[in-house]
């Protein structure tokens, strides 16, 4: 299959998985998940984006790795409207890269950010608040770590039969125009470990596609 033909197939396998975050496509668990990690987030305004999970490519459309991308792609209009202090969120599903050949991982992801905050004040309360509500007696940390997507920022670990698993990022967002303060975390592996869960999450909940190289 040529490389267009597997960036297609890929697309549209993607296009075709059922988003556990989305309540339009039947209830789940990771649901309840996404609600208690930004309701934690200081009772603020929110706006919840929900979008397929593509962003614009130079050639048409691509999978989208991180739902962070379509939260830097809605901050010039936020910006424009003067929406400071607004809690903007995007969960959703997202393909990353695993190794450096054509496999990508689909998984699902949840955004939450403070638009027009720096304080590391706001963003440590931002992320304890939504650990303590979605992992409550679950120890977490953070760790320093420059991200791509948010600059200096920190790891997010949680602590699962002994041993530290990164669960995300948290920091500043910052482009030409914008800051917020916030995290960006991956769902499954929370809802794994959430202890108000009375089940294991399905073996099914993470799938591989086949893509072309990037």
């Amino acid at each position: 299959m040529s490389d267009d033909g597997q960036r297609t197939e890929a697309l549209r396998t993607l296009l075709e998985r059922r988003d556990l975050t989305d309540p339009a496509q039947g209830r789940h668990s990771m649901q309840e998940l996404v609600a208690r990690l930004c309701n934690a987030v200081d009772g603020r305004r929110h706006r919840s984006l929900r979008t397929p999970p593509l962003v614009p490519a130079a050639q048409g459309w691509k999978a989208r790795h991180a739902t962070t991308e379509t939260v830097l792609a809605a901050l010039p209009d936020l910006v424009a409207e003067e929406q400071d202090g607004l809690l903007l969120s995007c969960a959703g599903v997202v393909c990353g890269n695993r190794q450096q050949d054509a496999t990508v991982l689909v998984a699902h992801q949840l955004d939450c950010w403070i638009l027009g905050e720096r304080a590391s004040t706001v963003l440590s309360g931002a992320v304890g608040g939504a650990m303590a509500a979605a992992l409550p007696g679950v120890s977490y940390r953070l760790l320093p770590q420059r991200d791509s997507r948010i600059g200096p920022g920190f790891r997010v670990d949680v602590l699962t039969d002994g041993q530290w698993q990164e669960v995300g990022l948290c920091g500043l967002l910052e482009d030409e125009a914008a800051v917020a303060a916030g995290f960006s975390l991956m769902l499954e592996p929370l809802l794994a470990v959430a202890p108000w869960v009375d089940y294991a999450p399905a073996a099914g909940m993470t799938q591989t596609v086949t893509s072309s190289r990037s």
